[in-house]
């Protein structure tokens, strides 16, 4: 009898014990997937601040660049008057260029400019004296802090088509003509970077990487619209790290979504400046990541465009 009763004591010590292994493996177990959660966590929240120190770094590096360009052009420029403000400054859009003589095999319309209209225009501008600002001045202006000349102008060419870049790019090198070329990465970047030395009027700057297609549901459906802030950055980055620049950028479609998301993306990445494809002229005051445009109707006489300016 004693021996049954101490058998059946072991046989309990033995189970106590080894459910109490049981407790201590499921806890360990435990342990190790929760640490496992905690550092995937904690390289989350590193990147996140990695991220967010990024952003400050960048912030903090256009308003230095902004600094030093207010010290570098306050000699060059006179302090701004009410009647520089009220001048205002056109910032004209063209899109594509085509020689008339060898026609492309398209529907011409208003985005289309023929070499002869574009060459008569530029005669003009330069006959007359225009200065071509960069989007520093441009900035500047916007910023209360400059005057332009009174005859000032700039040029923009989006897409950054062939025939702009076979057609339009040597009336810009024959008149000495700065202008600005809004370039769809994704499709050429890459070709119109490695040749900057082709462009030396050109200033290279984005259209976006990749979202120059449709997608959305405000103004012309560009996708721009309806991605998240996130994926608008990286785009913008990427396209900037391309073409090396990121002076101005401009929305595909000109399309801005209401709560701005994509004018905050935009400035987030660093630019200075940024147009739409409204109409109007640049005045002190506006908001320098929704700049609007004077459209160039590529059909027009030398006389409609002259209103432009």
């Amino acid at each position: 009898m004693k021996k049954v009763v101490l058998l059946v004591i072991l046989n309990i010590v033995l189970l106590i014990e080894a459910a109490g292994l049981a407790v201590v493996f499921v806890y360990n177990e435990s342990m190790i997937r929760d640490e496992a959660e905690l550092q995937a966590a904690q390289e989350l929240a590193e990147e996140a601040r990695a991220k967010q120190e990024a952003d400050k770094a960048i912030s903090k590096c256009a308003a230095e660049s902004m600094a030093a360009a207010y010290t570098a052009y306050e000699n060059r420029y006179p302090v701004q008057t009410e009647e520089g403000a009220h001048r205002g400054i056109s910032i004209l859009m063209y899109h594509t260029v085509y020689d008339p003589l060898n026609p492309p095999n398209v529907r011409i319309d208003n985005n289309f400019i023929s070499t002869v209209n574009l060459e008569e225009q530029l005669k003009y501008l330069t006959d007359e004296g225009y200065s071509f600002p960069t989007w520093e001045e441009v900035r500047l202006y916007i910023d209360g802090e400059i005057d332009l000349p009174e005859k000032s102008v700039v040029l923009t060419f989006d897409d950054g088509t062939d025939g702009f870049r076979k057609n339009g790019v040597p009336l810009l090198n024959k008149y000495k003509v700065p202008a600005t070329a809004f370039i769809i990465v994704s499709r050429n970047g890459k070709r119109w970077a490695a040749h900057k030395k082709d462009y030396p009027y050109l200033d290279l700057e984005s259209h976006s990487y990749d979202m120059h297609r449709p997608g959305g549901r405000v103004g012309h459906g560009g996708i721009m619209t309806v991605l998240p802030y996130e994926a608008i950055y990286d785009d913008l980055k990427q396209s900037q790290e391309i073409l090396g620049n990121s002076n101005a950028f401009a929305y595909p479609f000109g399309d801005v979504d209401n709560y701005g998301q994509c004018r905050d993306a935009v400035e987030g990445a660093g630019f200075l400046c940024a147009v739409t494809t409204k109409y109007g002229k640049v005045y002190p005051g506006a908001d320098p990541f929704l700049l609007p445009r004077m459209r160039v109707i590529g059909r027009n006489s030398l006389a409609a465009f002259i209103t432009l300016l």
